[in-house]
């Protein structure tokens, strides 16, 4: 071993110890014999261990105590982190929140055949010696992502406990907090799990495969002023303090954000080191399998009235296959032999028979009822905006109690009434404790988005100036803007009135465009989901169809202005005799089997780059000549003639394009991992290569790893804009089309 490793391995040792040892005080490390003598102070007890180079083994070793361990233990051990200790905390504090009747979920690959959910997460997670792993667990709200990772969590905890494993999760639930403030959450659930170390060592535990952090809601709470580039900022700090190491989990409802994470990570650091690959995970709804192993759980009876309205036509199927309401209609046919009608929204019928509940056996006193179930579902809708003007998914007990005040003095409330009202929140129907001491939260984002949905709903009805408040907040859950549309037109509104209202809504020169935009968009999608045949002539203008629900719907005699449609999920949905003017189309799913886009006003050069469904998943196709063959499929109408691409044979062009993909999944490429097959071993591969690299498309970056150094080659430009410049003219950065002018240079 050259003393240059031992000099680099010391600066690695130094920042473990200083995220351990007491406040003021720092390791001391010296060279000894080859090796490195190390003393450092912990809970005030001077402490010494001898560090040195394993050769048979191939790694750090640490002596102490009379015990030689690896380093990653010692760092681990009850020296330093205890993770032992932190694991029985972690049971302990889930093993209560855990129930027999859990029934464990699907999930799949893309391309890849359903198996278990946490079992996929396991495997995709463990980590690699080239780059940060990050996995995406995407899936429905209610799909049990939160109760998977919850359980995942715990299994792990046992493992370690019983030495089967040497690893923990720690699961941080971005829910009530705000994703910007990452550290503060980290800081929270370490303290909440009375661990022995601070929110500093945890990127330190990750480096060395101890910990896999756990970021649950990833898109809880993004939205507002800066939020978005804040909270990837915020994650992509993280992951340059792992430095190409560890793992992580990040769980959101949509692929939109693993596909914002893809496009914004790298410009979300400052210093340009990060180095991940991304592995995306869905999770399942439940199928049959999965909704008759928990039906086992209860009386004949129950099984009979679940399975008829769940294989009613006219019932909310899915949302019957979400463990959640699967669960609460279970126990509420169980408990109150309630009734569940079919052809009535299932999840408004959860809410009236939790709400009647509630005010007949719960919220009673000496005399009575305290209040009326229309009362209770306005107090509820009060804690909803109070959320969402604080842009939170939790409230503290002042405010909780300010709010219950004002309340109680409009509808003259007895104080009994009241200081329950405050006193048990988190154990009235539908809420629940928050994630910090003595707050309150919503059981699940949709109740929260259920009854956020009126106010929504009232603003639109006031007109744009109302509406643009209100939608400048955060982002606008789906399950809100679907209601709250519902409601308006259930009313008797128009749904181009609606559309005229949000086409005013937003202005470029406002702060909050971004956010604001994406919210009409997802109310926008709502709109045209109830009237897009019923209605002739719908102008949709000004929005952003981003994180909007904008897979099956049907519009007919549309003109669309002025419009993005960023990532959206274009399946099964079909526009017929549609016009555009000004439409933008970035990385949309497309399916041709399913999607119709019979649009005048739209070009192939409209779209940047197409995602695209089949058997086998999902890919990304970046090339312009498979883009227009793909976008006639789905009927857009358009001469092969009308794209004008660079002479560029087709043999580096096919390079180019094995290159985009692999960048669309990472940001790094190593040529010796065999990550793109063999093509790097021809003349063509060399040609690719050095034309990105001399054009600055990539950078080349040598970088040490457990073995012998490795040449890694970052990218500088989205896959998607690289391969935007094979079109002649396209209006992409100088580095590409420098880049594409070298290849036709030389062929």
């Amino acid at each position: 071993m050259v003393s240059a490793d031992v000099t680099a391995f010391a600066d690695e040792l130094r920042a473990d110890l200083l995220t351990f040892v007491d406040p003021g005080t720092e390791p001391e490390i010296t060279a000894r014999g080859g090796g490195l003598l190390v003393r450092w102070s912990h809970d005030f007890d001077e402490r010494e261990a001898t560090v040195s180079w394993d050769r048979a083994r191939e790694q750090w070793v640490v002596e102490h105590d009379g015990k030689r361990v690896d380093y990653a233990a010692f760092v681990a051990g009850p020296d330093l982190a205890d993770l032992r200790a932190l694991a029985k905390n972690i049971v302990q504090v889930l093993g209560r929140r855990r129930s027999d009747r859990y029934v464990p979920g699907r999930a799949h690959l893309s391309g890849g055949a359903d198996e278990d959910a946490a079992t996929l997460v396991e495997r995709s997670s463990v980590p690699e010696d080239e780059a940060t792993k990050i996995v995406f667990v995407t899936g429905d709200a209610g799909a049990g992502k939160s109760r998977m990772l919850s359980e995942l969590t715990y299994e792990a905890a046992v493992r370690y406990l019983r030495g089967e494993s040497d690893y923990l999760y720690l699961n941080v639930s971005a829910q009530g907090r705000g994703l910007a403030r990452l550290n503060e959450a980290l800081a929270t659930e370490l303290q909440d799990l009375r661990a022995r170390m601070t929110y500093h060592s945890v990127a330190r535990l990750v480096r060395h495969g101890r910990l896999r952090l756990i970021v649950d809601g990833f898109d809880e709470l993004i939205g507002g002023q800066g939020s978005y580039e804040e909270a990837f900022g915020s994650l992509a700090g993280f992951i340059e303090e792992l430095d190409g190491r560890g793992s992580v989990i990040a769980a959101a409802r949509s692929v939109y954000y693993e596909q914002e994470f893809l496009a914004r990570t790298n410009s979300s650091s400052e210093l340009g080191s990060l180095l991940w690959s991304l592995v995306p995970v869905e999770m399942r709804l439940w199928g049959t399998v999965e909704v008759e192993a928990y039906l086992q759980h209860f009386s004949p009876d129950v099984r009979d009235r679940v399975r008829a309205l769940r294989d009613s036509p006219d019932a909310e199927g899915t949302l019957l296959d979400k463990p959640l309401f699967l669960a609460r209609t279970c126990e509420l046919m169980e408990a109150e032999n309630q009734s569940i009608e079919t052809g009535r929204p299932l999840l408004a019928q959860l809410v009236d028979a939790y709400v009647q509940r509630e005010v007949s056996s719960k919220l009673v006193g000496q005399h009575g009822q305290y209040l009326s179930g229309e009362q209770y579902v306005e107090l509820l809708k009060e804690i909803a905006i109070e959320m969402w003007r604080q842009k939170t998914r939790e409230l503290n007990r002042s405010t909780l109690h300010d709010l219950v005040s004002i309340f109680a003095q409009v509808h003259d409330l007895p104080t009994e009434a009241q200081q329950n009202l405050i006193d048990a929140a988190p154990s009235r129907a539908m809420l629940m404790l928050g994630t910090k001491p003595g707050t309150v939260a919503f059981e699940h984002d949709l109740f929260f988005g259920f009854f956020l949905a009126k106010p929504v709903e009232e603003a639109l009805d006031r007109g744009s100036q109302e509406a643009a408040s209100i939608l400048r907040r955060a982002n606008l859950p789906v399950e809100a803007a679907r209601a709250a549309v519902g409601g308006i037109v259930e009313s008797g509104t128009s749904g181009q009135d609606i559309l005229s209202v949000l086409a005013l809504v937003v202005d470029p020169n406002d702060s909050f465009a971004e956010v604001v935009g994406r919210n009409a968009g997802t109310l926008a999608a709502e709109v045209l989901r109830l009237r897009g045949t019923a209605e002739p002539d719908l102008m949709v203008q000004n929005v952003t169809f981003a994180d909007a629900d904008t897979s099956g719907l049907a519009v007919r005699g549309a003109s669309l202005a002025n419009v993005r449609f960023e990532r959206s999920d274009l399946r099964n949905t079909r526009f017929e005799s549609c016009v555009a003017q000004g439409v933008t189309w970035h990385l949309v799913v497309i399916d041709p089997e399913t999607t119709l886009l019979d649009f005048t006003g739209v070009t192939p050069a409209d779209f940047v780059g197409l995602r695209v469904a089949g058997s086998q998943g999902v890919e990304q196709d970046f090339v312009a000549s498979s883009i227009l063959r793909r976008l006639q499929d789905c009927g857009l109408g358009a001469d092969v003639d009308e794209v004008r691409t660079r002479d560029v044979a087709d043999g580096v062009v096919a390079v180019v394009e094995k290159l985009a993909r692999h960048y669309s999944r990472s940001n790094m490429l190593c040529t010796d991992d065999g990550a793109i097959g063999s093509v790097i071993d021809t003349p063509v591969w060399q040609r690719v290569i050095r034309a990105a690299e001399e054009s600055g498309v990539v950078r080349r970056e040598p970088r040490a790893t457990s073995g012998r150094p490795k040449t890694f080659y970052r990218r500088m430009v989205l896959p998607e804009t690289l391969l935007a410049g094979l079109v002649e003219d396209a209006s992409v950065p100088h580095a590409v089309a420098d880049f594409w002018s070298r290849l036709t240079e030389a062929a």
